[in-house]
């Protein structure tokens, strides 16, 4: 994994830039151009929070569930991330998040509820300026993918290229992944059927209900 820290280009390092006529890519100090990158402070933007909910739902009608979790996954513009008889997990417009979960909550009894929220502030922002200063060192690589002067020259700094750009790749996919984890709450719903009473059940409960009334009459 790369490091970046702050600093400005070091002397030898523009004269890599500068001596084109001459320059000789092996001995470029390739960490030394992967040091140099802005750094700039973390702006001071609102707090990035990642919402999501986990309830339990149970139900007379078990099966009747997952098409009403649909129909207010669709009223709120979300989606269904994960559809089955026993969980499913839906995703929601953030800003919907708190009344998507209090129509939920009118499907039948809840058992179980728990709401999370994931600060991610800093690692989203750490992320981005990592990602600033690997464009940075890939703009100052094909710079001096320019200057080589034979194949053995560009296929040196075509390496480092390629191996920057995985590291561009991954860190898009990382920010792209905490937007969209940011923009739409996460909301997992596990559905279970309510026991139903045989007759003998049904006679205990009377039974229960009688003895109760005798002591609270006594």
């Amino acid at each position: 994994m790369m490091h970046y820290t702050r600093g400005q280009n070091t002397g030898s390092l523009n004269d890599n830039y500068t001596q084109a006529s001459n320059v000789n890519l092996e001995k470029i100090n390739f960490e030394k151009i992967q040091k140099n990158p802005k750094n700039p402070k973390t702006p001071k933007e609102k707090r990035k929070i990642l919402y999501s909910a986990g309830l339990t739902i149970v139900s007379p009608l078990p099966d009747s569930i997952n098409p009403q979790l649909e129909r207010i996954t669709e009223k709120y513009d979300g989606y269904v991330g994960r559809l089955s008889t026993t969980e499913t997990t839906i995703r929601i417009k953030s800003e919907y998040f708190e009344t998507v979960v209090e129509e939920i909550e009118k499907l039948g009894k809840i058992t179980r509820k728990n709401i999370y929220g994931n600060d991610v502030t800093e690692q989203y922002w750490d992320a981005q300026i990592r990602l600033d200063n690997a464009l940075e060192t890939r703009k100052r690589y094909l710079e001096l993918l320019k200057m080589a002067q034979n194949v053995e020259e560009a296929i040196l700094v075509e390496r480092e290229l390629a191996r920057i750009m995985q590291d561009i790749d991954l860190l898009k996919g990382q920010i792209n992944r905490l937007d969209n984890l940011e923009e739409f709450a996460t909301i997992t719903i596990s559905i279970k059927e309510k026991k139903k009473l045989g007759v003998l059940g049904y006679v205990g409960v009377g039974l229960y209900k009688s003895v109760k009334w005798f002591f609270v009459r006594n």
